[in-house]
């Protein structure tokens, strides 16, 4: 599946969506309530150089309405790598998200006989604010794009100062997801949170691993978070616990709780009935080691051995950082991290 696709498909959900924005946006204020919130198109249309059309799409939109009227629209926009245009788009659907407000408001008043003459809608009616954040999925690698419409223009130097406060500016909200504050996460409430800590906790294995096997927590949603865990992961024993509960709720069977616990349990116990034992593993880090010299990176090398990236990524990194290692030290290593 798209990681793109996974991630809408987990935060469309609206406990997901307004845990997002009440603590990565609004520092802890409870703003949106879950059962109130209603999706909202995301379509996009901009004019071409030529006259056409183009459309674009962001990721989620929903909309708080209340008594028939908006109070509040809020997006969503995922980004894996920073985009050198990302205030430009963002403009471009927040627009998108007023248009359609005033289409709403001119088609009401035509159909009511009340139409604003010389007017698109009547002094009275007003737009509801419109709220984007941009999640940044990226963790190795910290937003290094325009965070400012005006972070993207090139004013003439001489003039700039002069001109620059008549240029409207255009910030966008982002959350650095693999920065997020340990007291933040600890504050959220859904399925989200487990995607936080994990882009948190990944680059520290031993952090990693007791939030994993400490975590109690039962996922609601647990095929959707699979499968974004599956992407982040590059992991596809992930899809296999999914693949496994679909199975079970195709049979009729019990559903089962899960939890971060069972996920972690799962997954070692895949691993050992893949028979990975240590000499196995010594025959591994030298068919890794044979890739590393032939400057195959990570991914190249977990296709060309048909692994699963995270597998091999600590025997990889060892083997780049420390030549010089034989293979049992390189061994010895891994399983000390992994302890």
């Amino acid at each position: 599946m798209d990681r793109d696709i996974a991630q809408k498909r987990l935060e469309d959900y609206n406990d997901v969506f307004a845990d997002i924005f009440n603590n990565l946006v609004f520092h802890g204020n409870q703003i949106l309530e879950e059962d109130r919130l209603e999706p909202f198109p995301t379509e996009a249309f901009t004019r071409k150089i030529d006259g056409g059309l183009r459309q674009g799409n962001g990721d989620v939109r929903k909309v708080d309405r209340r008594n028939g009227r908006y109070r509040l629209i809020y997006g969503t926009e995922n980004q894996d790598g920073p985009d050198n245009t990302m205030p430009e788009r963002i403009m471009g659907y927040e627009f998108a998200a007023y248009e359609e407000q005033i289409k709403e408001f001119m088609a009401r008043n035509e159909q009511e006989g009340n139409r604003a003459y010389g007017k698109r809608i009547h002094d009275n009616q007003r737009l509801a604010p419109v709220v984007t954040v941009v999640l940044y999925f990226g963790g190795a690698n910290s937003w290094q794009g325009p965070r400012h419409l005006h972070d993207m223009l090139e004013f003439p130097a001489e003039i700039e100062e002069k001109i620059k406060p008549f240029v409207a500016d255009y910030p966008m909200n982002l959350v650095d997801l693999s920065t997020v504050p340990k007291e933040v996460r600890q504050r959220m409430t859904s399925d989200f949170r487990f995607v936080v800590e994990y882009l948190a906790c990944r680059n520290h294995p031993a952090e990693m691993k007791k939030f994993m096997s400490d975590n109690e927590r039962v996922i609601r949603h647990p095929v959707e978070f699979l499968d974004v865990m599956s992407e982040l992961a590059s992991d596809a024993r992930y899809r296999r616990i999914r693949d496994q509960l679909m199975e079970q709720e195709r049979a009729g069977h019990k559903k089962e709780d899960l939890t971060m616990w069972k996920i972690e349990d799962e997954i070692e116990n895949r691993g050992i009935e893949k028979g990975i034992k240590q000499g196995e593993w010594l025959k591994m880090i030298v068919l890794i080691r044979k890739k590393c010299q032939k400057g195959k990176d990570l991914r190249e090398t977990a296709e060309d051995l048909e692994e699963d990236v995270s597998m091999i990524r600590p025997i990889y990194e060892l083997i780049s950082l420390h030549p010089e290692m034989g293979d049992a030290e390189i061994l010895s290593r891994y399983q000390a991290l992994k302890q």
